[in-house]
């Protein structure tokens, strides 16, 4: 789907253009013109970035294939930049992130992404209804964007922090079913792959900010760098909390393991010490079911009970040696 918003240098904002306007458009300098392609078709997206732009064949192409950490590249006239978005997945512990491609001239702005983002029908709404964002230039309007994206992340963040905290809390407990502790366990590698998912997105996403903040690129005029720096300073925020999150979620793993191994030692432990009560029973037993005829108390009356009261009393004393030196 393909929608387009053209500010006049009149300052009229129009949606609906034909091809013949849409050309006009792209001509006037003066003008400000915002193209959406959301899930485009390859004829859309060929239209756009190749017939009435002639963007470069190369950034054309990463444009269409979905599959890039966040970057800047610099074609002189235009930037073509790649940025993310974060969402909760299906899974309890699941953050995934969805790539929004962008073209930045010095009167337009072009996004693609496969699938629909409040923050941009947000904005889109925003600039349609009050031109503020779109009469500022497109460099402004690229600025709103990413940091209504940003301001999307910190309740996502806050709300993934919060259960892994829990998960912490849940893998101390001392009895657990057995679905239960493997749903506490693909909990916690869930959340470790998503922490590690966001590390690699938000890192390099700062680093374009701090580009675009400090670069000297001829599309972004001077008086908007201080505005890529202000969202510079908050990404740079939620990055550490993503590595931060990615050291919790791995010593949570490990104090999980640690715990299912020491659970295992103490069984172990009461097994062995039971095994070890039944050696000298177990001995005591192989004497007296040998088939010798020559063994004295065998035909006398005390000789049953006293073998059994030898159970009791090497057993009994076993267990009052482990006991007191705290092995049972």
């Amino acid at each position: 789907m393909m929608r387009i918003l053209y500010r006049h240098r009149s300052g009229t904002v129009v949606t609906d253009l034909s091809q013949e306007q849409l050309v006009s458009a792209i001509r006037d300098n003066q003008a400000r013109l915002w193209i959406d392609l959301m899930d485009p078709t390859e004829e859309e997206s060929h239209k756009v970035l190749r017939q009435l732009y002639h963007f470069h064949p190369l950034a054309v192409e990463d444009a269409i294939k979905d599959a890039h950490v966040p970057k800047v590249d610099d074609y002189s006239n235009y930037l073509y930049l790649v940025f993310h978005s974060i969402n909760l997945g299906d899974e309890r512990m699941d953050v995934h992130t969805d790539e929004v491609d962008v073209f930045l001239g010095a009167n337009y702005l072009i996004t693609l992404h496969d699938t629909p983002r409040s923050s941009i029908d947000k904005l889109w709404e925003d600039a349609h209804h009050q031109h503020n964002g779109l009469a500022r230039g497109p460099a402004f309007l690229l600025y709103e964007l990413i940091d209504r994206q940003i301001d999307t992340y910190t309740p996502l963040m806050d709300r993934f922090e919060e259960q892994l905290e829990l998960l912490g809390d849940q893998i101390f407990r001392s009895q657990q079913k057995r679905n239960e502790e493997e749903r506490v366990l693909n909990d916690i590698l869930t959340a470790k792959s998503s922490a590690l998912r966001l590390g690699r997105i938000l890192t390099p996403q700062r680093e374009l900010l701090y580009k675009l903040g400090h670069n000297d690129y001829s599309v972004v005029p001077a008086e908007m760098r201080i505005y890529f720096q202000d969202a510079h300073d908050h990404l740079a925020r939620l990055s550490d909390l993503a590595m931060s999150m990615r050291d919790l979620s791995s010593s949570t793993i490990e104090t999980h393991f640690a715990l299912v191994n020491n659970r295992i030692n103490e069984t172990m432990k009461v097994l062995t010490m039971i095994s070890t009560i039944f050696i000298p029973l177990s001995f005591i037993a192989g004497i007296y079911g040998m088939n010798f005829t020559f063994m004295p108390e065998i035909d006398e009356p005390w000789a049953y009970p006293l073998v059994w009261l030898s159970f009791l009393l090497v057993g009994g004393s076993m267990v009052y040696f482990f006991r007191r030196r705290g092995w049972l």
